[in-house]
């Protein structure tokens, strides 16, 4: 058995001592560099530690502030927190992340998360408290914003959806529950395809496929089913969803109903349809009056010299070519408005050439002069009734614009688009020597029943041509200028070589094709 020796003992103690003072170092140098504030307080409420990161949130150094009561950074209409908060620290509770307000030096409010817990002497008795602030505010500008926004989504007119990366629903407003007929409790976790007719859930890929390399798609036409099974014509702009780290994790959409916006516009083209065939038909009624009248006098002529043979073949054969324009120009009217449901290849100068014969009788009454520049090999693949009434509407415009004649110059010339996409194609330009158009009316040039023509206009034919222009994913500029130094108007269209239906542009896009820009005379 060993013996007891009090210099052993001294030893143990001071040994123990020394452990406890290194831990108490350790610990305070831990409080000292945390990144949240870490003060404490006695239990009438006087603070007595202070570290550096509650001297950055608040802007009071340690000796300013140990020895202050704490109701120095509480507002004054929450000091009655503060004996609330020791009452329960008393009583050796400890509470966790209250969210409450406290005042910087400077008198800013700053919204904090506070953990007070009890400090107790080596008898277990309470003495006083500790506490950890964590700084919330931009926490809660951030949780106010997002309820903002929320308020906003739930109360838009259109209707906003969001879905993960695997086409599965997160969320639904109000406005698409009143679009698609479904509760946002039915249809959040099912798949979007659920709102996508059969034939084209193709497009989901390839929205997908978009929305995961960050891409955004604006004002994407397609066809969306109702609940009931009813399609529904829409307009979708959808966006990437990014978390913090910047990855996209998802897709917000904005669903716009178009079903009625579109019934207008195709009755309007109907109307302009309607409009430009009592147009042509008055052309068409011209034009073969003068060879009508011309066989009818050769008719007369062969009957009166009936017996000179060869007189009598002359006339005949001429009233064979009159006969035969006659045809013609039936035959081409007739083209111009045949609904053409699919695209056909098509010779760009034939097409206009065969357009121009049915206003050759206005060209000559008029003293307008004809000024062709063609690469005669340009062709391209279009729906050709549209593609006749776009340039029939700008020849019309041409023609009225010259009432006392000028000149009409038509380009046709293999070229790329404007965009610098270099995608191949033909451009198109028709450009005449008449009135022009004044500055002020260039912004609306394109607009649907905008008119500087009251007594002939109806307003619609720039407004269907771009929409003709455009729907074969091609672009339409106009230049002008109206006064003494120079008038006159072209109006240029690039129409790529193949007809697609792929996505259409962004509008942004397609309003920057559609330039009205004023430049120098033309």
């Amino acid at each position: 058995m060993s013996s007891f020796s009090p210099t052993n003992a001294r030893d143990r103690v001071a040994s123990s001592s020394s452990e406890a003072e290194k831990a108490q170092r350790r610990l305070a140098a831990i409080i000292e560099s945390s990144e949240d504030a870490i003060a404490s307080k006695d239990l009438n409420g006087v603070i007595t530690s202070w570290n550096k990161s509650a001297e950055r949130l608040f802007g009071y150094a340690a000796e300013e502030i140990i020895g202050q009561p704490v109701t120095t950074i509480i507002p004054p209409e929450l000091h009655d927190d503060e004996p609330r908060i020791l009452a329960k620290i008393r009583a050796g509770e400890r509470i966790e992340h209250f969210q409450t307000v406290r005042v910087h030096k400077t008198g800013q409010r700053i919204d904090v998360s506070l953990t007070v817990s009890p400090i107790r002497d080596d008898q277990g008795k309470v003495v006083g408290a500790a506490k950890i602030v964590r700084d919330i505010t931009r926490h809660k500008k951030l949780e106010e914003a997002a309820l903002r926004l929320a308020a906003i989504v739930e109360s838009s007119d259109d209707a906003i959806a969001s879905k993960d990366l695997n086409g599965i629903i997160t969320s639904w407003n109000r406005s698409a529950e009143k679009l698609f007929g479904y509760k946002a409790e039915e249809i959040i976790g099912k798949s979007v395809t659920v709102i996508i007719p059969p034939e084209l859930h193709h497009d989901e890929d390839m929205i997908l496929s978009k929305i995961r390399r960050g891409e955004k798609i604006d004002h994407f036409e397609t066809i969306r089913l109702h609940k009931n099974g009813e399609r529904v014509e829409v307009s979708l702009t959808i966006s990437p969803i990014k978390d913090d780290n910047g990855t996209v994790i998802g897709a917000a959409k904005i669903i716009r109903n178009i079903t009625e916006t579109n019934k207008i516009e195709r009755a309007l083209r109907t109307t302009e349809k309607l409009a430009a065939a009592g147009r042509m038909a008055a052309t068409v009624a011209h034009e073969i009056n003068n060879p009508l009248e011309a066989v009818t006098n050769l008719v007369y002529l062969a009957k009166r010299d009936l017996a000179k043979n060869d007189k009598v073949t002359g006339y005949l054969e001429l009233a064979s070519r009159e006969l035969d324009r006659v045809a013609h120009i039936t035959r081409q009217t007739l083209g111009f408005y045949r609904d053409t449901s699919s695209p056909v290849h098509l010779n760009v100068t034939e097409t206009i050439d065969d357009l121009l014969l049915l206003y050759e009788k206005r060209f000559e009454s008029r003293k307008i002069k004809l000024i062709k520049q063609y690469d005669k090999d340009a062709e391209i693949t279009a729906l050709a009734g549209e593609i006749r009434q776009a340039f029939s509407n700008l020849v019309t415009n041409a023609i009225d614009a010259m009432p006392d004649g000028g000149t009409l110059v038509l380009r046709v010339a293999k070229s790329h688009e404007w965009s610098g996409a270099q995608h191949p194609g033909v451009r198109v330009t028709i450009l005449d020597t008449g009135s022009g158009i004044e500055a002020k009316h260039k912004k609306n040039i394109f607009q649907p029943f905008f008119t500087t023509k009251s007594d002939v206009g109806t307003g619609l034919g720039l407004w269907i041509t771009r929409g003709i222009v455009e729907k074969h994913r091609g672009a339409i500029r106009m230049k002008s200028r109206a006064g003494q130094h120079g008038r006159g108007t072209a109006f240029s269209i690039f129409l790529p070589m193949e007809y697609s239906t792929a996505v259409p542009e962004s509008s942004a896009t397609a309003k920057r094709n559609t330039l009205t820009s004023a430049g120098g005379s033309v």
